[in-house]
């Protein structure tokens, strides 16, 4: 009787711990934390002393679990400075250095409350130094090799992978060469520097996506590098990691099964009129006059001067007035003014092709042709309003409500000259920032309605006309070579590359140092993720 009842006692105990055990493992199952990265872009600029500016913008969408939001971006080495951690609007992220004996990084805590199947996007902007090194293979010249932090955690590949290489002043097109099996799949000029591209699709997130470049020593000035005392022991740990990785690589491969994408959506919608412009075709300068105008309407800026160049003067906000809230796009714009007022052309050619590829990244999914339509009909209704009204202060007011989605048309100058035949005449009201503030002759806005003059239906349409033409031809130097410098920064299609090809420059890393037989890595040992 005892042996039974212990027995029994002992299948009670084991039935419990087995339950135990399950719900231990169903809740674990549960919180599990899964994410995806749909985008990693990376945009690096090669400084004369041999440092880089390195400019990350990353995509992820958490799927499951309870994540904390918080991200981290492996650095190429220890010695590197965070500029900045940022959302698209603007608003700084907290950002905390994680680096340790073999990891160098950063965690970067997104904007809270976290919600799944909602795609976040941030930048990380740092500085890090010493990573030109001379080239072995190629007498006389330097570079250097990166790869983007990875995402081993990660659910699927990464869908875009970009880097983007700045060479100093003065490099050119037949002097800069890549390492063997790194071909650039694009290089065009940015101001008047040279640009190296790669791009790739469906990247493994585990998978190193290195690229490469090489050009003439004369163009930087290196001092005396770390890297050249790798002590014996870094050696013999990076064979270690490098046995390690080898091994990796020859574990069975999961299959996946083959997927095709297809438009299963119709139109995109909610975006705005700058990025409708954009789907829209309309020219690169148009589009960055819409930015310019945008932030006329939020009192941003004023335009002081449009010969030769256009001068803007940031305005002073009252302190008790909130300052409005600003779109990626504006705030990249904002960057390219320069301190004399003028604007640089280089980063607002950056603002035009990071606008560019988010419209693009966008509209993954969705009818292109059918977002085109959507938005055309969204531009003739406001057009509809400004016919239709009745009297010229109507018209005027429905120009003022919608002049960012009347400037996306381009047929915009005769449309707004036939909007307003001869015989109307036009009170402009106090409240017409755009009007008063943009780019023609009016300066000093009436301080009420009853105190503004009268002007011509046609001369009011003109000067709105002159005032666009204006903004566009002398924002930069020369129009034509403005815009023929952005076709040529098309997206590319994605090689074929077997993602188990490499570089014929081997690299051993050490704690991150790195010790290579042609040009420096940058070794991002550290390996990015997300919780």
């Amino acid at each position: 009787m005892v042996s039974k009842n212990r027995a029994l006692g002992l299948t009670v105990i084991f039935l419990g711990l087995f339950i135990l055990h399950a719900l231990i493992t169903i809740t674990s199952v549960e919180a599990a934390i899964t994410y995806a990265v749909s985008q990693e872009w990376v945009r690096i600029w090669i400084n004369e002393d041999g440092s880089i500016d390195i400019l990350y913008n990353i995509t992820l969408t958490y799927t499951s679990g309870s994540p904390e939001g918080i991200v981290t971006v492996g650095m190429p080495k220890g010695d590197f400075r965070i500029e900045y951690a940022r959302d698209p609007s603007g608003a700084n992220l907290e950002y905390e250095d994680v680096s340790n004996l073999d990891f160098y990084g950063v965690d970067v805590q997104l904007k809270k409350p976290i919600i799944l199947n909602r795609p976040y996007t941030f930048l990380v902007y740092a500085v890090v130094s010493g990573m030109v090194f001379k080239d072995e293979t190629i007498s006389g010249n330097v570079g250097l090799q990166f790869y983007p932090t990875t995402f081993p955690g990660a659910s699927g590949p990464v869908g875009n992978v970009r880097v983007g290489v700045t060479l100093p002043e003065g490099v050119t097109r037949n002097e800069v060469k890549h390492p063997t099996g790194i071909p650039f799949d694009n290089v065009f000029t940015e101001g008047d520097r040279l640009v190296v591209y790669w791009e790739e699709s469906n990247w493994p997130a585990p998978q190193e996506f290195t690229v490469g470049v090489s050009f003439p020593e004369k163009y930087v000035s290196l001092g005396p590098g770390i890297w050249f005392y790798v002590s014996i022991g870094g050696a013999v740990l990076a064979a270690v990691v490098v046995i390690a990785v080898i091994l990796m690589r020859f574990r069975k491969a999961t299959y996946e099964k083959p997927r095709i994408g297809a438009e299963a959506l119709s139109s995109a919608r909610g975006l705005t009129a700058v990025e409708a412009a954009v789907v829209l075709d309309l020219k690169p300068v148009r589009v960055l006059t819409m930015i310019l105008f945008g932030l006329i309407l939020k009192r941003i800026v004023m335009i002081m001067d449009t010969d030769p160049l256009i001068k803007l003067q940031r305005l002073e906000r009252p302190v008790d007035e909130p300052a409005p809230r600003l779109r990626y796009y504006e705030i990249e714009y904002l960057g390219a003014l320069q301190p004399e007022g003028t604007l640089n052309e280089m980063k607002l050619a950056r603002t035009y092709l990071e606008l560019r590829d988010t419209v693009n990244l966008r509209l993954r999914g969705y009818s292109r042709a059918d977002t085109i339509n959507y938005y055309k009909s969204i531009v003739n209704n406001a057009w509809n309003q400004v016919t239709q009204a009745q009297t010229p202060e109507l018209k005027g007011d429905a120009i003022n409500q919608n002049i960012e989605w009347l400037l996306a048309d381009d047929r915009f100058d005769e449309n707004i000259t036939i909007a307003f035949p001869p015989d109307v005449i036009m009170y402009p009201r106090p409240d017409w920032h755009w009007y008063w503030y943009g780019p023609h002759f009016p300066r000093a806005p009436p301080t009420t309605p009853t105190e503004a003059k009268p002007i011509p239906g046609q001369d009011f349409a003109n000067n709105i006309v002159r005032g666009l033409e204006k903004a566009g031809n002398n924002m930069v130097k020369n129009v034509q070579d403005f815009t023929n410098r952005l076709i040529l920064v098309q997206p590319v299609a994605a090689r074929e590359r077997s993602v188990r090809s490499r570089t014929s420059c081997i690299c051993a890393c050490a704690n991150c140092a790195c010790a290579c037989a042609c040009v420096s890595c940058a070794c991002a040992c550290a390996h990015g993720g997300a919780r």
